[in-house]
């Protein structure tokens, strides 16, 4: 039997979110499939007998302790480069996003050498995934976006998509208002963490003037409590629900009108992938990875444009594409580890 290490990045399991999700359920996944998979520390890496130590997200944290006994496969959930060394945009609208990329433009002049630390950062970590044994991505697009910014310098890539539990297709939408305190009110939902990098604020603009409500589902993320209030201040209707535990999540996506995830960048968008299961309607980014997914689903949208979010949440409120469910039955945990145990035997 093959004994997986699953290695999370430290600290990231204090933050909830997909990549929370992703580990969890890949364990479980592996464990039904007959791998002996769990969660454990970068120094158990170091000291234990794993033949596979799977690593999720940056692996120097586990490098700077040596190299661990298994082979060393990694899951980058990769952000690709112009995104990491881009501009930081807090809102949408063209005239901001122009603004913020001017500031960004003469910060290179004004502070080049935190322009440079950040740069050498990156080239670092890419470094570090040119020298473990396999890197596992989400999608083919995620691959070629890894590959391009390397320029070739990495190990073998094999791609396991992520996946979607079996009981987020069983939910209820009446047992979903009733978790939200939401009567017969219709309502966009969106399912994230509240930083800007979601884009709530293009999503509470973008609501204006449309008959929904908008309910946000997720935590803040330490140092944006800033950002929620504007939110807050840009939205006729708020309902924020800190935290609802994730087996229950399905029920808030079965009572929605739509699910929205307009993100400045997503690898998937595991919330977009769960929604689908309930038969709700989506709007997405339409960044690569999420067209790797949900290109025949989702309303997509520009995130820097507020009309065009609330274009694409009209469209998906009223002509619903009708295979919601269809293509969340594609990627499922049990499909995610029979790709990664063909990864692991390569």
């Amino acid at each position: 039997m093959i004994r997986v290490l699953v290695v999370p990045y430290p600290g990231s399991l204090e933050v909830v979110g997909g990549h929370v999700t992703q580990m969890r359920e890949t364990v479980e996944a592996l464990g039904r499939a007959g791998v002996a998979a769990q969660i454990g520390s970068p120094e158990r890496a170091m000291d234990g007998d794993a033949d596979i130590v799977h690593c999720f997200g940056d692996p120097r944290p586990l490098l700077r302790l040596g190299r661990p006994r298994g082979r060393l496969v990694v899951s980058p959930i990769y952000l690709p480069r112009w995104f990491t060394l881009g501009p930081y945009f807090r809102r949408p609208g063209y005239q901001h996003v122009l603004a913020t990329r001017l500031r960004h433009h003469a910060s290179w002049v004004r502070r080049p050498g935190a322009w440079i630390r950040r740069y050498r950062d990156f080239q670092d970590m890419l470094r570090a995934l040119a020298a473990v044994d396999l890197l596992v991505v989400n999608s083919d697009a995620e691959a070629a976006l890894l590959r391009r910014d390397a320029r070739g310098r990495l190990p073998e890539v094999r791609v396991a998509h992520s996946g979607v539990s079996r009981e987020a297709f069983d939910g209820d939408a009446e047992r979903g208002r009733e978790l939200l305190g939401i009567d017969d009110e219709p309502f966009v939902l969106s399912v994230a963490r509240i930083e800007p990098g979601k884009n709530s604020l293009g999503l509470a603009l973008a609501l204006r003037g449309l008959p929904y409500r908008l309910v946000l589902v997720g935590s803040v993320l330490p140092g944006n409590e800033r950002y929620l209030a504007a939110v807050q201040d840009a939205a006729a209707t708020l309902t924020h629900v800190p935290h609802l535990d994730h087996r229950l999540v399905r029920h808030a996506h079965a009572a929605a009108a739509a699910h929205a995830l307009p993100s400045w960048y997503e690898t998937t968008g595991l919330s977009t992938l769960e929604a689908l299961a309930t038969g709700t309607p989506v709007v997405a980014s339409g960044g690569p990875c999420e067209r790797d997914y949900f290109a025949d689903c989702a309303a997509f949208c520009r995130p820097a444009s507020v009309k065009s979010i609330r274009g694409a949440i009209l469209r998906a409120v009223g002509d619903p594409k009708g295979n919601e469910r269809e293509v969340a039955h594609r990627y499922t945990w049990d499909r995610t580890a029979r790709e990664l145990i063909d990864a692991y035997a390569a």
